[in-house]
């Protein structure tokens, strides 16, 4: 055997074992490391001590980026709005969609509850000057804002940027400073050294084989084994490798995608899943072969309405109001379930927005997005005239544990637009869950069909309750929490004065109307499900001039 061929097995051999090694640790790193704790449950139902080392999971609503390197992490008691805690951050890095870091607790210096105090007013101070400015100049025309909103905007910032409020947001200030790091991603490391492992194993075969096999037989050999695997591997990977190649942009704002591969929905239905954490496990496991994922879930405002055409069409809308993101339209129409058409939120995959981490269509994102999309769908309907639609609302989930199953809501999403044909059978299914949210606030659900039933599905003390109602925003509507809320008023008056009959493009411009457009947030697509003729008109971003008229022969 000759010295080179030596010393290239004796090589390949060292980095096998070492990339080996360290992907077997990476492996069993991830599965031993601590959960991440609850931010409200790490902070607010106990203090921490100075030095204390957190694994935090927060939610990213209601962490800002108050001034340079200064971050807040601000909690409000659900009991009582008008009482708060604001944690101060360090943090080096962005923390906007940083959903898990680690954190060392550090006593507060004594200047600190003024930093932040003053960085607040600073921002309510630059906010108010906006709306000062606009009140001089007048609104701009076709704006959603009336001169009574721009004077109620203007009070309330007027309020806090008084004294009485600089002083009782520095009284919220916590004593201690969280310096925040980046949590490493063993399973992400594990994944590329093991990855390394094999393409180094390869290598040392070859140099092994090469003792005994001519240059020309080995040559001969691979060729044959490769085009043999890769036909296998096309083979069965063909439905895989659809849904992936299917994927493509069809507006500035919104992407397609095909799905026809298994995303085995009865799997996760059956994996008692109850937190976001759960199925981004669950996910990696069953969908992406244990590649790791994330998923930030924000909350999301929203609302629906129901309504027919003169020609006896119904329809189903609904707006989407979030931050800045895209959408996906999917379609599925796998065997033993109904084909539907959907619309899932990118950012909700890290694929959108403000800190994306890659494009829907790049290779990256067409793997996730082939196993994940159809269980992130946030409205959709499917062909035997069901729709449905997720709102969020302003409260924290509370549910008492039974002896049901436990699903997330975008599981149930999904599960009903396969499964269920109208609104009585999406009933039945949600009864037979415990239902519970991708994140800290609750939700309801508007569900409708073409026979004209129309209702929202929440949980009332744990307990599911369904009121009849045409139109809904994100409030509950079993407790009559804000019928005076202004969506929820424009879309009860006008489909009074109608008596519910609209056109489609009525239907569109009731939806414009209804959206939002703010800093904080803004419509980002807004949907008129023909549930009688399968077929889905949609606008982005408020656009109502610009509406894709989507059928199954879209995605083909």
């Amino acid at each position: 055997m000759g010295k080179i061929r030596k010393i290239v097995i004796g090589i390949a051999a060292v980095l096998t074992a070492g990339a080996a090694a360290v992907s077997i640790y990476c492996k069993v790193k991830a599965e031993s490391i601590s959960k991440p704790v609850d931010a409200v449950d790490a902070l607010i139902s106990n203090t921490p001590s100075d030095g204390d080392v957190l694994y935090l999971k927060v939610d990213t609503d209601y962490v800002f980026n108050v001034a340079d390197d200064l971050w807040t992490w601000t909690y409000t008691y659900p009991e009582d709005e008008d009482r708060y805690v604001t944690v101060p951050i360090i943090a080096k890095s962005n923390l906007e969609n940083r959903t898990f870091f680690y954190a060392t607790v550090q006593a507060n210096d004594t200047g600190m509850a003024d930093r932040v105090a003053q960085a607040y007013r600073d921002y309510f101070q630059s906010s108010l000057d906006k709306l000062l400015a606009l009140k001089e100049n007048g609104l701009p025309e076709g704006s959603n804002t009336t001169p009574e909103k721009l004077d109620e905007f203007i009070a309330m910032m007027t309020d806090l940027v008084s004294d009485e409020t600089y002083e009782k947001d520095k009284a919220s200030v916590t004593s201690f400073t969280l310096i925040a790091e980046r949590a490493p991603n063993y399973a992400l490391t594990g994944y590329i050294s093991g990855a390394v492992a094999v393409l180094f194993g390869i290598i040392l075969l070859y140099a092994v084989l090469g003792i005994w096999l001519s240059g020309k037989k080995l040559s001969i050999g691979s060729l044959a084994f490769l085009l043999l695997a890769i036909a296998i591997g096309a083979f069965a990977l063909r439905k895989e490798i659809a849904t992936m190649a299917s994927i493509r942009q069809y507006a500035p704002d919104l992407y397609l995608c095909n799905v026809t591969n298994n995303y085995k929905l009865d799997e996760l239905l059956a994996s008692d899943i109850r937190s976001t954490d759960d199925l981004v496990e669950e996910a990696s496991e069953k969908l992406l072969g244990g590649f790791p994922v994330s998923v930030e879930a924000h909350h999301y405002g929203c609302s629906s309405f129901s309504c027919v055409t003169k020609d006896g069409d119904h329809l189903f809308c609904r707006n989407y109001d979030y931050t800045e993101t895209n959408g996906m339209v999917l379609y599925s129409a796998r065997e033993g379930s109904y084909a539907s058409i959907a619309v899932c939120d990118l950012h909700w995959v890290n694929m959108a927005g403000e800190g994306a981490v890659t494009e829907p269509d790049s290779f990256f994102g067409r793997l996730v997005l082939r196993g994940s999309c159809a269980i992130m769908s946030v409205d959709g309907f499917n062909d035997q005239g069901l729709g449905i639609s997720i709102l969020s609302l302003s409260y924290p989930e509370e549910r008492t544990d039974t002896d049901k199953p436990d699903t997330l809501d975008l599981i149930a999403i999904r599960a009903i637009l396969d499964k269920c044909a109208n609104v009585d059978e999406a009933v039945v299914f949600l009864s037979s869950y415990d239902v519970h949210s991708m994140f800290d606030k609750d939700f309801h659900l508007f569900i409708t069909d073409k026979s004209g039933k129309s209702v929202v599905a929440e949980w009332i003390d744990s307990v599911l309750t369904v009121s009849e109602i045409d139109y809904v925003t994100n409030y509950t509507i079993a407790t009559h929490q804000r019928d005076d809320e202004s969506r929820f008023v424009t879309f009860k008056d006008k489909l009074t004065e109608s008596d519910g009959v609209l056109s489609v493009d009525e239907a569109l411009d009731l939806l414009y109307a209804g959206s939002q457009q703010s800093d904080y947030i803004q419509t980002e697509w807004s949907c008129a499900y023909d549930l009688d003729n399968f077929v889905l008109y949609i606008y982005c971003d408020c656009d109502r001039n610009t509406v894709y008229t989507i059928t199954p022969e879209t995605f083909k």
